[in-house]
């Protein structure tokens, strides 16, 4: 990978930063915002189309949708420098999970008018309908079922922990039509206004609440012109999608990561005990040192993965392995940060405490730690022939 890359890439990530420091957070400030619960629609809305004015909305789609055509590893590189910065508005900056993705790229026409153009234009927002009470880790054990009939299909099941799930305009849902089994997926393109479909209970959860929550199907009837790709091919689009999202989740983690490092040292220089500021104490510095290390560690591996992803290359193994690093990384950092902080990192309003929290589900977004792991050996048990 040519480092020159990264480099090119200063003056997006210079522009995230201004956009968030400059109208972001003081909004938030203004409304007084909190991750406890998510912000209106309106106002989400409103972020949105602000960001896609300076180019920065979704920037890595195909310019022949109205995307910026960036590279999958500027994206990432803007998802670093956006997350380091902890704004509530994450999920809207620059699209996150609720906004444009490259499985709408195989929307049809139509698809492309009614859901992706309104998407793109940040009007709108979307959610990726996956998870289910009894299929977590298990995706291909899905209960929501499509039935054929001459109109279409009719959604019968129910969807939990969905991402933006509670203020989604429509639902990329997954539900099994034929057989058992990945052969067996089909995804649909499914708007909130179809009769039949409601959103549940809207989930209290660690460090992201008010962004999760479920989706109700009951006999919520959809057309043919609906289904997002091939029937059957539903889960091979969903795996794809997750693929790169792992990468996003890590990037995440990683701007997450820098940011509560760089505020512990912070810390840390300012801090006086027993005479001396504690980053001169060996204990303190031995703490950096290594929150450091794995931090650098962490973003090579989100760049390197991102640029063979752009490459084309198969990265079913890079994404778990960088997903996995990221995610715990960043759990060790907040963990580390409130030690640094002591009895202060552990009050609400300065803030660690939050990211402690909010970290938290990283290791189980996208897969989880465990099923990373499984991936990672089984593709490197492949490669080595067995």
């Amino acid at each position: 990978m040519d480092q020159s890359l990264i480099a090119s890439f200063r003056p997006l990530r210079q522009a995230v930063r201004r956009f968030v420091t400059d109208e972001v957070l003081p909004l938030e400030q203004e409304r007084g915002l909190t991750w406890d619960v998510a912000p209106p629609r309106e106002l989400r809305r409103d972020v949105r189309t602000r960001s896609k004015a300076l180019g920065l909305y979704a920037p890595d789609m195909a310019e022949e949708v109205g995307g910026a055509g960036l590279s999958f590893l500027g994206r990432c590189e803007m998802e670093m420098e956006l997350h380091s910065l902890a704004t509530v508005f994450f999920q809207d900056v620059l699209g996150g999970g609720c906004g444009p993705s490259a499985i709408l790229l195989h929307a049809t026409p139509s698809q492309r008018e009614r859901f992706l153009g309104p998407l793109m234009a940040g009007l709108t927002s979307t959610c990726f309908a996956l998870s289910e009470p009894d299929a977590g880790s298990d995706a291909t054990a899905l209960q929501t079922r499509a039935v054929a009939d001459d109109a279409g299909f009719v959604l019968n099941g129910t969807k939990n922990i969905v991402s933006n799930g509670p203020q989604a305009d429509f639902a990329i849902v997954f539900a099994a039509t034929k057989g058992a089994g990945a052969g067996g997926v089909t995804a649909f393109l499914v708007d909130a206004a179809n009769p039949g479909y409601s959103v549940g209970r809207a989930h209290t959860c660690m460090g992201f609440t008010g962004f999760q929550g479920e989706i109700v199907l009951s006999d919520c009837r959809v057309t043919a012109d609906d289904v997002l790709g091939p029937v059957g091919r539903g889960f091979a689009l969903a795996m794809d999608w997750i693929n790169g999202n792992r990468l996003l989740t890590a990037a995440m983690a990683t701007g997450i990561g820098r940011g509560v490092i760089e505020r512990s040292a912070r810390y840390a220089l300012g801090r006086t005990q027993f005479g001396a500021p504690i980053a001169s104490y060996q204990a303190i510095q031995l703490k950096l040192a290594d929150l450091a290390t794995s931090l650098f560690a962490a973003e090579l591996m989100v760049q390197r993965s991102a640029w063979m992803k752009d490459e084309g290359l198969d990265i079913r193994k890079e994404s778990a392995m960088t997903k996995l690093y990221c995610s715990e990384m960043v759990n060790r950092a907040a963990y580390e940060a409130i030690q640094i902080h002591g009895g202060v990192g552990c009050l609400q309003e300065t803030g660690i405490e939050r990211v402690y929290r909010m970290v938290r589900i990283l290791t189980i977004l996208e897969g989880t730690s465990e099923m990373q792991r499984l991936t990672i050996a089984e593709r490197m048990l492949k490669e080595l022939g067995r």
